[in-house]
């Protein structure tokens, strides 16, 4: 993707503000997308403010108006990628389906963002070390906390609703934060391996996303949540929530495999 394509996929979405305001936002937005573009391109460490300033052509001085940092501006695009992953859990939340269907959806959702996007995935792994992190200031800190808050109390909110409408019963060792803790291991860890340099193919572990699938409903089925894989085709539900709910990103993902094959 040239620059010329980057400026040219620049959305509307701030035509409605004063021309002031929308010549700062468009700017930005410009930075942040050279920037990922760079990333994608030569990785965190050859990106600098001098780079995407001669870029985008503006002054170094203009970049750093928008970001006080190399890191604050990597995290506003961890930012960026994270809540593109929230929309597509508040689909999986919002489906109307039992709460055991809408829970495994976020598990869809989950790895088909990760699998379309395994660069911006590994740049969110990079905010998260101690080195860049620790030069991050409170302003950007707070605001990817936040995301982060945002889309894990949406998946405990959801088994909270199982919860209360007797699809799992609570224990102990079976409460709602435990029960997403447990599944955000295990499909992080899932995520990590896929994007690992480990050939899972050639040691027959392919394809990901329906092995990731498959160990999630056997997990739901470890804490109980009805109704368990014995009581319904579990391969017939990951195709109906596939087509209700992440049509295109499924076909964008099979076109992907199509290209490499």
């Amino acid at each position: 993707m040239t620059l010329r394509h980057i400026i040219a996929g620049m959305s509307a979405q701030f035509d409605n503000l004063p021309r002031k305001q929308r010549e700062i936002q468009h700017r930005e937005q410009l930075i942040l997308d050279t920037a990922q573009h760079m990333l994608h391109q030569h990785g965190y460490a050859q990106l600098t403010m001098e780079r995407i300033a001669e870029a985008v052509e503006y002054s170094k001085g203009t970049i750093y108006n928008h970001f006080s940092s190399k890191e604050d501006l990597v995290c506003s695009l961890c930012c960026r990628c994270i809540s593109s992953l929230i929309e597509l859990f508040k689909r999986a939340y919002d489906y109307p389906g039992t709460t055991r269907e809408r829970f495994s959806a976020i598990g869809i959702a989950y790895s088909l963002y990760h699998q379309l996007n395994p660069l911006d995935a590994q740049n969110i792994q990079i905010v998260k070390t101690n080195a860049v992190r620790e030069k991050l200031s409170a302003e950007k800190l707070q605001e990817m906390n936040a995301l982060e808050h945002e889309i894990t109390q949406l998946c405990i909110k959801l088994v909270n609703e199982a919860i209360a409408a007797g699809d799992v019963v609570a224990t102990e060792n079976h409460t709602a934060d435990t029960i997403v803790f447990g599944f955000w291991s295990m499909l992080y860890g899932g995520m990590l391996l896929a994007q690992s340099d480990i050939p899972l193919e050639d040691l027959g572990f392919s394809p990901i996303i329906m092995m990731l699938w498959n160990n999630s409903q056997r997990l739901m089925d470890a804490y109980e949540w009805k109704p368990v894989c014995k009581d319904m085709d579990t391969d017939a539900l990951f195709t109906k929530l596939c087509s209700a709910l992440f049509a295109e990103e499924v076909c964008r993902l099979t076109q992907g495999e199509n290209h490499h094959g």
